[in-house]
């Protein structure tokens, strides 16, 4: 008789398994695959992803942000699994299946790591359900940074190259697999960003690790050996990650406000770098669902068959509060709290009950003096990850355990990670991992065996207790212990509600209508009702894990028990991780087909003008007035971040910029007025700028010629319109259920101000100073005229004399994209071409097809001398260096490895006999 392949069965267990997550993620993201939805993304949206300066494949070369400000650097985007799935899928099916892909993704390489390290198939599966589905990975998945589990993926991928190695490994397997897996985690660092590089560390630890605690050879040779597998790996990583490598520190680094390494800048830069630290007692939202809520909007945009489940269940915790608000709170709340935020995040770091339950079974067996069931190896790796676990937590507090993330952030340039709470990636990770180590050493231990003849479940239990040993009653009697604290604590939680709603008002929840949705009373009891879920869940997953431990799932019922903790783990994590699953019907939130004239107005030629929302509110409530400026208002959540970037208007606004350059900080400082009388220097930074409209009341037309514009009444309403909702909407509630319509009488306004410099223009007049404060002061400088004027900063311009012909001559746009810019110029005499875009060095300048010297104008801008006649003028903007060779030279090494590998592996099956 035949017998199976024993690779082939691997083979075959290994795809059921990717069905298996296939299925899973599929069912949990089935709107995805109706039409007109595509699924949230906080930082990458729809509207961001068909933005003109991100299509592909010309932004693998260069990013120019224009949407924003004057434009800005944005580096590149990298050559990447992330990108190459929006270049095949388009941005539409882009934002619908990216998170689900991503978290494929992973758990393909999970599962390929833990069947490396020889765990049954059923662990394996288990173990790699259990790390994507763990709220930190899937949560972050959904908010939109799933770069982050595309990189853990690749990471799973070189650690299991790295563990296939053995001492009977032929040499050229084992270094084409070091090599392999030093591209993959080059790979993660080029997805991940910083998050890759602190998981590239973590990477290189463990291949250190393992090297050391192997059993051949000397502690010398083996320390030899490690330190030579993570300078491989690091080599082959910083070779295929040198264009991000250079990109981040040219990007995030060289130049921008607040990343100085001096101990000054860094003792500055503490509150920006640790707002986003982990509270103490969030802790326990690893192992407690939704105990501090969800997302600070759920259930919103929630499938509507759950939502009902999780209404009131917004985050009301402390992440993200800005920390002059927590030392508020800690000098005892006396006056009025300081500005800030008071959160902004989520609680999105459940790894499961049983998933805990587990890891901490196998935590408890490793420490076992006698009779321990894990194997030396493994009870050392299991150590390994205990330590990782326990430092993820200490580094995730952040600010508020200073002495231990201060340490790590007085390293170089770990200052200029922000987020403490990044660590909990590590600790999710750990917890994942834990679990599959406990789950193999129970399918091995327990349900593989062979056991007697099914019996009834107390007639097992009795046997099984009184055959076991003191290990086994000590982690029952700790788990009934365990269970009566959760009980207890439930009903104290209950009886001290009145206290809680007092510090959820504290905190910013209104209760002046008790039991309305998101009040304090109503989120206080959705805290209790989830920590009712946990007793209940708690008390099943130690009666899971309790008949597994007695045997009662062994021989014949062993798939039964597989299959019973695989679904409690799906339900218990699919459930906390619903309210992650939101999706928007795209055609209604970007009013495809229908776009309201405001925005219609902005689209036409955007690359000819910018616009601006005025910095004041009126004194008495104006009809729309609140939904279009409000906190969170259609022109900054719905227009600014979604519509404009969709249809490509520039807006001088900000969406968000943490790390600012220098000088376009200094820039916007310059025109922030001290007082009343100052309000001009408002007006000179949109006449400097280019921002020809504006967005207000109707009613502030004479305060913008009266009181910013004195004496030149440069301002006028080009169109007056109203905020209604959008057809066929009763009961609106959203914010993307509300549109502009024009109206004659209306009270809002889009004015246009004449005054504004236009995008292009050609001197004849100019002044060259080096020094930027003096030219700030000029700029500034309200008897200057930029209109007359422009100033010049580059040092050895070589530019002739001024002349006084004012007839400078004419230019006009030829064609226009973000990082291709072509005029056509007729300059009656020398002139300076200002291009009203910031200055970058990046971009390069030819007229007629000849290099030209790009200048850096008025400060900010950039422009070009031009000698009289006709001219076509050419701004190119690019990233691209070697480096960017380099790098493609890497991914062409990285498929001929993997080819390789796969054919010495195809070639050594094939010698095997069946």
């Amino acid at each position: 008789m035949k017998t199976q392949n024993p690779q082939q069965t691997s083979c075959r267990t290994g795809w059921l398994s990717v069905a298996l997550f296939v299925v899973v993620l599929g069912i949990l993201f089935a709107r995805s695959f109706l039409p007109e939805y595509v699924h949230f993304s906080n930082d990458g949206p729809l509207g961001q992803q068909n933005a003109a300066s991100l299509r592909l494949p010309s932004a693998f070369i260069g990013v120019w942000y224009d949407t924003n400000d004057v434009g800005f650097n944005s580096g590149s985007l990298p050559l990447n699994i992330s990108m190459f799935m929006k270049w095949v899928l388009g941005p539409v099916y882009f934002a619908k299946f990216y998170a689900a892909l991503a978290l494929l993704f992973m758990s393909v390489g999970a599962l390929c790591f833990f069947r490396t390290i020889k765990l049954t198939p059923w662990a394996s599966a288990l173990g790699a359900l259990a790390t994507v589905l763990s709220a930190n990975f899937f949560a972050g998945a959904c908010w939109s940074v799933a770069a982050v589990e595309i990189a853990i993926g690749l990471d799973f991928l070189a650690l299991a190259l790295i563990m296939s190695n053995c001492p009977t490994t032929p040499w050229l397997v084992r270094w084409c697999r070091i090599a392999l897996a030093g591209l993959c985690v080059g790979l993660n660092v080029i997805e991940a960003a910083d998050v890759g590089a602190l998981c590239s560390i973590l990477v290189a630890i463990i291949i250190f690790y393992r090297s050391l605690i192997q059993e051949t050879n000397n502690v010398i040779v083996r320390a030899g050996q490690g330190i030579a597998q993570v300078a491989v790996v690091a080599m082959l990583a910083g070779f295929i990650a040198i264009q991000t490598i250079i990109g981040l520190i040219t990007v995030s680094v060289t130049g921008i406000a607040g990343t100085g390494q001096d101990e000054a800048s860094k003792q500055a830069h503490w509150d920006f770098a640790t707002q986003w630290s982990l509270p103490k007692k969030e802790t326990l939202g690893f192992f407690i669902p939704g105990l501090f809520g969800y997302r600070m909007d759920t259930p919103k945009d929630m499938s509507p068959l759950f939502s009902d489940g999780f209404k009131n269940g917004a985050y009301w915790g402390g992440m993200g509060r800005d920390p002059s608000i927590d030392r508020f709170f800690d000098s005892g709340s006396t006056g009025s709290p300081p500005p800030g935020g008071m959160r902004f995040g989520y609680a999105g770091f459940y790894c499961g009950i049983l998933v805990v339950l587990v890891a901490l079974w196998v935590i408890a067996q490793s420490f076992r003096a006698r009779d321990s069931l894990l194997a030396p190896e493994q009870k050392k790796f299991v150590w390994f990850w205990v330590g990782v676990l326990v430092l993820s937590v200490l580094f995730a507090w952040g600010r508020f355990a200073p002495m231990f993330y201060g340490a790590l952030y007085h390293l170089p340039y770990f200052s200029t990670v922000r987020n403490p709470t990044k660590f909990t990636i590590f600790l999710s990770l750990a917890v994942a991992v834990l679990f599959a180590y406990g789950m193999d050493l129970l399918n091995r231990r327990y349900l593989e065996a062979s056991g007697p003849k099914s019996i009834a479940l107390m007639d097992q239990l009795s046997v099984w207790w009184k055959k076991s040993g003191s290990f086994d009653h000590k982690w029952t009697i700790g788990c009934a212990v365990g269970v009566l604290v959760a009980v207890i604590g439930w009903i104290i939680y209950d009886v001290k509600s009145a206290d809680f709603i007092t510090y959820l008002q504290k905190v910013g929840f209104s209760d002046e209508n008790p039991g309305a949705d998101y009040s304090a009373s109503a989120i206080a009891a959705f805290s209790l009702h989830e920590a009712a879920w946990f007793v209940g869940l708690l008390v099943v997953a130690v009666g899971l894990l309790l008949l597994s431990i007695a045997g009662y799932f062994s021989g014949q019922r062993a798939r039964l028990g597989m299959i019973l903790i695989g679904a409690f783990v799906i339900f218990d994590l699919g459930r906390a991780d619903l309210p992650w699953v939101i999706h928007w019907d795209y055609k209604q939130k970007y009013e495809v087909d229908s776009l309201n004239p405001v925005v219609d107005l902005l689209r036409q030629q955007p690359y000819e003008h910018r616009v601006a929302g005025l910095p004041f509110e009126p004194q008495q409530q104006l009809r729309g007035f609140d939904y279009l400026f409000g906190g969170s208002g259609i022109y900054r959540i719905e227009w600014m971040q979604h519509h404009f970037p969709y249809y490509n208007v520039q807006s001088l606004d900000l969406i968000q910029m943490p790390r600012m350059p220098e000088d376009m900080k200094a820039f916007q400082e310059a025109f922030i007025p001290s007082s009343p009388e100052k309000y001009p220097e408002i007006t000179r930074r949109w006449e400097l700028t280019n921002t020809r409209y504006l967005l207000g009341a109707a009613g502030f037309i004479n305060v913008l010629n009266q009181q910013f514009d004195p004496g030149k009444n440069r301002f006028r309403i080009a169109q007056r319109f109203d905020i209604v909702t959008k057809p066929g909407v009763i009961h609106p509630s959203e914010l993307e259920e509300f549109t502009a319509v024009t109206n004659s009488d209306g009270e809002l306004a889009l004015f246009d101000f004449t005054g504004a410099l236009p995008r292009v223009k050609l001197y004849g007049n100019w002044q060259v100073n080096t020094n930027d404060q003096a030219n700030l002061a000029t700029l500034s400088d309200l008897n200057f005229d930029p209109a007359k004027t422009v100033l010049v900063s580059t040092p050895q311009a070589s530019l002739p004399s001024v002349s006084t012909n004012e007839n400078t001559g004419t230019v006009d746009f030829t064609s226009y994209a973000p990082t291709h810019i072509v005029l056509a110029a007729e300059a009656a005499q020398p002139s300076i071409l200002l291009l009203n875009d910031k200055y970058d060095s990046h971009w390069k300048v030819t007229v007629d097809g000849q290099p030209a010297n790009l200048l850096r104008c008025n400060f900010l801008m950039r422009g070009v001398y031009l000698q009289p006649g006709k001219h076509t003028i050419v701004f190119g903007f690019s990233m691209a260096d070697r480096s960017l060779n380099i790098t493609i030279a890497a991914l062409i090494l990285a498929v001929v490895l993997a080819l390789l590998l796969l054919a010495m592996c195809r070639k050594k099956s094939d010698a095997t006999p069946a």
